[in-house]
């Protein structure tokens, strides 16, 4: 389970996810280094990261925008699934 911090409202991490965030970071600067990974697939993950933290809101905004308030279209565009594939794709044509 996750524990969201209600100061910051952002998710805490204990002390064994850092190490693993670290690490991970560690071992994708490396393959960048040796030219395994190309930015599009960074992009992609920033972007599908960006989708799923605060996409939710975005797709309020773009409800907000077009006057949609309920139904089918507000239910697409407000999902985490939905704004994340769009952040993911945008992020790997960038």
């Amino acid at each position: 389970m996750k524990k969201i911090s209600e100061e910051t409202n952002q998710i805490v991490l204990n002390e064994s996810q850092l190490i693993e965030v670290e690490n991970t970071s560690d071992k994708i600067s490396e393959l960048i280094k040796k030219g395994e990974i190309d930015e599009g697939v960074i992009g992609s993950i920033i972007g599908g990261l960006t989708g799923v933290t605060i996409g939710s809101a975005i797709g309020k905004a773009i409800c907000k925008a077009l006057g949609i308030e309920k139904g089918i279209l507000y239910d697409l565009f407000t999902s985490r699934i939905f704004t994340t594939a769009v952040a993911s794709y945008i992020g790997y044509k960038n």
